[in-house]
């Protein structure tokens, strides 16, 4: 008997369990759940929580990840306004904003993902149709316009999302950029050419700067030598007219003239300390014995 009575009280208990499944279905944070009754759209939530319907085969649960979803898509080749190819790789984030219009268009993340790449896939060839080649691939960064490009396929392609999938795409982005063999050979020819003609240009300036350079010096160099040379001829005019006042001296007194030339004649042989063995009687060694120069043109003893 009691083994009856709880056993009677589990199978309550399973069957309570098993109504409750039937009747109740939980939103966790990140989801969103749209509720159909005999096929038809009976309600949407996106709030977390437990929640009452009615058991299957009268009510159905969908419950859908209103997470961003991360679409990264392959390369592929599109051509540019000025009729130049490219391999272009785009990525992007898109998510649920409208669960009723996802569930009636797509109805599963699966499809929903293959739709938002073809839809990108078709703004971009129609976006990058409208830019040229150098908007993409340059040497001067200034001339890169990846963010306008970027922009104008996330603004064409969200509308479009939103209207016919209930999906909001969130950002676009270039992921990969590369170039087929035969234009990347003559890409890099042509890059190859501009970074020549640059390197030349800078070598010609160097030219340039170093004949000015060397001209300034020897311009320089001319006007310090004139200086120099204009210098000179004042100091031997001064010395010259000098030497003349000297001159003029001794013409005057040519006793004392060789008198100073004798005294310097001697001091020069001091000097250098040596000793010799001379007669007094030789010149200059006469002017140890204090003879001196007369005036008047005589010696005197």
């Amino acid at each position: 008997m009691k083994q009856r009575f709880w056993i009677s009280i589990v199978g309550f208990l399973t069957t309570a369990v098993l109504v409750l499944v039937t009747l109740l279905f939980i939103v966790r944070e990140g989801e969103s759940a749209l509720v159909t009754t005999f096929g038809r759209i009976s309600r949407t939530t996106d709030e977390a929580g437990l929640y009452m319907r009615w058991p299957w085969p009268v009510q159905r649960v969908h419950i859908y990840d209103t997470r961003t979803q991360i679409w990264s898509g392959r390369l592929e080749q599109t051509l540019t306004s000025d009729g130049k190819n490219v391999l272009v790789g785009l990525y992007g984030g898109w998510r649920i904003a409208d669960t009723e219009s996802f569930f009636q268009s797509l109805g599963s993340m699966e499809r929903a993902a293959a739709a938002m790449e073809g839809l990108l896939r078709t703004y971009q060839h129609a976006t990058l149709g409208r830019y040229p080649f150098s908007a993409l691939i340059n040497t001067d960064a200034d001339a890169f316009r990846f963010d306008d490009v970027e922009d104008d396929i996330l603004q064409a392609a969200r509308a479009e999302a939103l209207e016919r999938y209930g999906l909001q795409l969130d950002f676009v982005g270039i992921r990969q950029l590369g170039l087929p063999e035969s234009i990347a050979e003559k890409v890099h020819e042509r890059m190859r050419a501009e970074r020549e003609e640059i390197a030349e240009r800078f070598r010609a300036e160097g030219e340039g700067e170093a004949i000015r350079i060397r001209a300034e010096a020897d311009s320089r160099r001319e006007q310090l030598l004139a200086q120099a040379d204009a210098e000179a001829r004042r100091i031997r005019a001064e010395a010259d007219a000098a030497a003349a006042e000297f001159y003029r001296t001794f013409e005057q007194s040519p006793e004392l003239a060789h008198f100073l030339k004798k005294l310097e004649v001697l001091q020069q042989t001091l000097e250098s300390r040596a000793t010799i063995i001379l007669s007094a009687d030789m010149e200059p060694f006469d002017l140890l014995r204090g003879s001196t120069p007369s005036t008047s043109g005589s010696e005197s003893p």
